[in-house]
């Protein structure tokens, strides 16, 4: 029989299929559909178009044997998808997808001799094992074996990533293909953005869309997007220096810098203005001809000083923008309360923390989040002080692969620092968004850290540039 359906899938015919499927699968088409079906999801306001969507690519990607850094695009469709109404609403969809994918991706990488020669790898270990012992003081068991699960999913996306994406005869070229893929999310979030204007009549009155935090995704608030784009930027400004000829991929950047400052978030604010000197100098030392990028760029400040002049002021939008940044001012207020609680709660359980992923429990008496807006108090108020030490080692680790001389790794750097200046104020580790972009992101970091070299020098993409 196996004979028989093997003999039947060397026809010509079904050959011809096959090889039409992986290049499909292996080109931006597959990406743009993929986030396409997830935008339409979240339009709809269902589950039925992702699941479908991506359970069929998911297939197909394993079927064919594609290279599996193209289950990259599934992440973010995942992400983006989501806009019911109650939480509980995505348990069974979620439960479904998890009994059918995770069985495959874990005889996947279990079928070869798995490599865990990784320091980050063994610190989110750490983190885990900090957890584990966070359930003796937890109020419940439900709530701190979901902080377990989503840590071990975490955990277990970084593993699969750094044995399926780090061939260093592919490395680069995946790295290009995760970036490319991000800034597809990023006009994603975009398109949202402005379909949800739409649903609200926005355009009508842009000053309080913005300034009022009204910008709800479901997926995520103001906030958390700002936290996406914080991390997608420098991987776009990578992108780019890789490609320079494409000059239509800052257009991705200038949409990406633009979405940061309409979220109103003082933290990514403070993020840009720490790291924005450091990241100028690395980006113009990597451009190649300065003087054609300098009327390139040039021609786009004109271009945005018109509609600024035309547009923008006359509208009185550059005004009320400055008012509201004004009235929020730099004041914690409605965050000292959280800080407060917090440190109650790891003065009460200092060892271990009060429970990994009971923050709102505690929370839930002085403030409706989820979080404490800090991930240092958010780490000693849940894991305690074992905790911290893991995170700590966690993080240097991260930091010590980002600081290899690799371009790749110095804008991964970044992103590192911007989640570590912005997470004082809103949690940035620990937050589900985050912590499964840089469970796709580092993996591909060089160094010790990982014993696979990566390529010495990056080559250009013979295709697919996104542009």
């Amino acid at each position: 029989m196996f004979k028989k359906f093997a003999s039947l899938l060397e026809k010509p015919g079904i050959v011809r299929v096959k090889q039409t499927l992986r290049k499909y699968l292996e080109s931006d088409l597959y990406t743009i559909v993929v986030l396409a079906a997830a935008v339409i999801n979240w339009k709809l306001h269902t589950m039925a178009i992702v699941m479908a969507v991506g359970l069929l690519h998911f297939f197909l990607i394993f079927f064919l044997d594609v290279d599996r850094i193209r289950l990259i695009p599934l992440v973010p469709t995942a992400i983006i998808s989501l806009r019911l109404e109650n939480n509980p609403d995505y348990l069974w969809p979620a439960v479904i997808a998890a009994v059918i994918v995770f069985p495959i991706v874990v005889y996947d990488l279990f079928r070869r001799k798995v490599n865990f020669n990784n320091k980050i790898f063994i610190g989110m270990v750490f983190i885990l094992i900090a957890m584990c012992f966070s359930f003796v003081n937890a109020p419940d068991f439900i709530t701190p074996l979901m902080g377990f699960a989503m840590m071990f999913f975490y955990v277990f996306l970084f593993l699969y990533m750094f044995n399926k994406a780090t061939d260093k005869e592919k490395l680069e070229d995946n790295r290009l293909y995760l970036t490319r893929t991000f800034n597809y999310m990023a006009l994603a979030i975009f398109i949202e953005v402005l379909l949800l204007m739409f649903e609200t009549n926005a355009f009508a009155d842009l000053n309080e869309f913005f300034t009022e935090k009204q910008v709800k995704l479901g997926w995520a608030m103001t906030n958390f997007i700002a936290m996406i784009l914080l991390m997608i930027m420098p991987l776009s400004v990578y992108y780019y220096i890789k490609n320079q000829d494409k000059y239509i991929l800052l257009l991705y950047v200038l949409i990406e810098l633009a979405l940061l400052f309409l979220m109103m978030s003082r933290g990514a604010y403070l993020a840009i203005l720490i790291t924005a000197v450091p990241f100028l100098v690395k980006f113009t030392t990597d451009i190649k001809d300065k003087v054609l990028f300098t009327k390139v760029l040039m021609i786009a400040l004109i271009f945005i000083l018109l509609f600024t002049l035309t547009v923008l002021i006359p509208k009185e939008i550059v005004k009320n923008y400055f008012n509201a940044l004004d009235e929020r001012g730099l004041s914690l207020t409605g965050r000292e309360i959280i800080y407060k609680v917090g440190m109650m709660v790891f003065k009460q359980y200092p060892l271990f923390g009060g429970g990994v992923y009971t923050s709102e429990f505690f929370i839930s008496r002085v403030a409706n989040t989820v979080y404490y807006h800090n991930y240092l108090i958010q780490t000693l108020a849940t894991i305690g002080i074992v905790g911290l030490a893991a995170f700590l080692y966690y993080l240097y680790q991260v930091l010590r692969a980002a600081t290899r001389r690799d371009d790749y790794c110095i804008y991964v750097l970044f992103i590192v620092l911007n989640m570590m200046i912005h997470g004082l104020f809103d949690t940035t580790f620990y937050n589900p968004l985050v912590m499964v972009m840089l469970s796709c992101i580092l993996p591909l970091l060089n160094g010790e850290n990982n014993n696979k070299a990566p390529v010495i020098s990056a080559q250009k993409e013979e295709a697919n540039v996104c542009c």
